[in-house]
């Protein structure tokens, strides 16, 4: 009779549980144990923000699979309230401690499989974030908690520090629970890991429209309470705002303590370090999830994922490589989505800011559109960014934001992506169609033809951000609006160096522009732009562009002429 394989996992969250029903799948008669040191298992917490904004209803849906699910269906044994201490690498045995008893033991495994996730990134030197009313938001107990603060204390202000996926959530989450929510950022921009500047105002103007108080630009230097030891106020660098429940969403930090007294290999991003088979150091001991560092399948680096997508495809991994099998991870392309209200963001690959860090040379479009056609009842606009290597062409990244349908866009750009495609290649996708769905032509398939169209001299185009740079410096320069006159009346840039020429009267009166001039070209999505970039060239302009993304990509001020 064969050796029963004896598999013990640390962490009953996401990658462990997957790591678990894997391998049961895949060895029918392995003993498989899983060790977790909270009172659940297979916790949806993508779920939390929704769930703290009464959108879904009871904790109960948030849990996935509970022990006796395991036990009864699986024949996998969960050791609840139990914490995992020290491995015996030589012995092959994992020592626990029941935190209930406190009692340990030792649990024999011939693998061994670590999922011990993240922790909340919050710094030790933060004064005041002992105080009632501080919350992190991780697990279903830290949920729990700001419903019962919610309930008990009925706060009025609350505090979201970081802009990033929690903290945008929550601050809905709360605004949605009829709270007045400040974000405060210690960088420039909402969702500063995510989106480039220009894509991240359209979600700062969402948040601004509805009636959340954004902080960008400030570092919070302390939080201070009352006299019974509730926060009261959030102090940053340059304000200080009252506050009732205060939210810290500054990141994870993967829990690597059991691996490194372990002595196993810790990455330099501070994440335990796997190969593609995603096992650790030791070829015995696997580990997945947001206690890993993965490679990013663009630049080849090893980066930080927390992200239960990503942690659930390592424990597919892992299951079938602890029962025998030869399975590899890829790495990630830094995908994402979130809903900011009523616009939705997405990203993939690398920024325009990563790629130019990385070293790549780069060019982008930003291309507004419908979600599908726009004749069609309810069409929304988006607006994609897209990325590309100047010298292979090929998608090195891209951003979708708008009030329609944009994971479909990024998942697009992630199939691209991993299959080492060209902006050419997204060009010609043979994408769906049919009104209610799509466009004849996708806004993925007009921002790769702008792209095309700048590679191959017959555009140049210009950032919205750049424009707004050389108003700002009185630099000499034409902002041609080729709008019509009603459109410019509802809003338009207020500047000196803008004016109004709609197209349609453009070649009747070319000849008021001087030749010498360098003019800019824009309208609402720059489609109209771009045509009257090709009549001014045609007419003997030398120095035209027009500006990515135009007035819809326009992330300041505009003016609006109506009395």
């Amino acid at each position: 009779m064969d050796k029963q394989n004896r598999i013990v996992i640390v962490g009953g969250m996401a990658a462990g549980p997957k790591s678990a029903a894997r391998a049961r799948r895949c060895d029918p008669n392995a003993k498989i144990t899983i060790i977790e040191q909270g009172q659940t298992v297979s916790e949806g917490s993508c779920g939390l923000p929704y769930y703290v904004a009464g959108q879904v209803p009871t904790e109960a849906s948030l849990l996935i699979r509970g022990a006796k699910y395991f036990k009864d269906i699986m024949d996998i044994d969960v050791h609840l309230g139990t914490r995992a201490v020290a491995i015996d690498r030589a012995g092959h045995e994992l020592e626990v401690v029941d935190l209930n008893t406190n009692t340990t033991s030792r649990i024999p495994y011939d693998k061994l499989v670590i999922a011990t996730g993240a922790t909340p990134a919050v710094p030790r030197a933060l004064k005041g974030r002992e105080l009632k009313g501080v919350f992190t938001l991780t697990k279903l107990h830290d949920a729990n908690g700001i419903l019962k603060e919610m309930a008990d204390a009925s706060p009025k202000r609350a505090v979201v520090v970081g802009a990033g996926l929690i903290g945008i959530e929550t601050a809905e989450a709360f605004s949605e629970r009829g709270m007045q929510v400040s974000i405060v950022e210690a960088l420039d921009t909402a969702l500063p890991a995510l989106l480039d500047p220009e894509m991240a105002a359209q979600t700062e103007k969402e948040l601004t429209e509805k009636g959340i108080d954004l902080k960008l630009g400030q570092r919070v230097m302390s939080l201070e309470g009352d006299d019974a030891g509730h926060v009261r106020k959030v102090v940053t660098e340059k304000s200080e705002i009252e506050a009732d429940i205060v939210l810290l969403a500054l990141g994870y930090r993967p829990v690597v303590d059991l691996a490194r007294d372990a002595d196993l290999a810790i990455g330099a991003t501070g994440g335990i370090s796997v190969n593609e088979y995603m096992q650790t150091s030791d070829p015995d001991i696997y580990s997945g999830g947001d206690c890993v560092e993965n490679t990013h399948r663009v630049t080849g680096k090893k980066v930080l994922t927390p992200l239960g997508s990503t942690a659930n495809k390592h424990g597919r991994i892992i299951g079938t490589n602890i029962t025998g099998g030869s399975d590899t991870f890829p790495g990630i392309m830094g995908t994402a989505v979130v809903k900011v209200f009523d616009v939705n963001a997405s990203r993939t690959g690398l920024s325009e800011r990563e790629a130019r860090a990385a070293g790549y040379d780069v060019v982008t479009s930003i291309a507004p559109g419908f979600e599908y056609a726009s004749y069609y009842p309810g069409a929304k606009m988006i607006t994609v960014k897209m990325v590309v290597d100047k010298k292979t062409r090929k998608v090195l990244g891209g951003q979708i934001v708008g009030r329609g349908e944009v994971a479909k866009r990024a998942d697009v750009l992630v199939t691209t992506l991993s299959l080492g495609g060209t902006v050419d290649d997204v060009a010609n996708l043979d994408l769906a169609y049919a009104p209610p769905f799509n466009g004849a032509m996708d806004v993925v398939h007009n921002a790769a033809n702008v792209i095309r169209n700048k590679l191959s001299g017959q555009a140049k185009g210009v950032s919205p951000i750049e424009v707004n740079e050389r108003i700002c410096n009185g630099e000499e320069f034409v902002l041609l609006d080729v709008r019509s006159a009603t459109e410019w009346d509802d809003a338009h840039i207020e500047a000196s160096q803008c004016c109004l020429m709609p197209l349609n009267e453009l070649k009747a009166k070319i000849d008021s522009l001087p030749k010498d001039a360098q003019v800019v070209t824009m309208c609402r999505t720059s489609i109209r732009a771009y045509q009257a970039q090709c009549i001014l060239r045609g007419a003997g302009f030398n120095n035209v562009c027009f500006m990515d993304g135009s007035v819809t990509a326009w992330p300041y001020a505009l003016v609006c002429s109506k009395k």
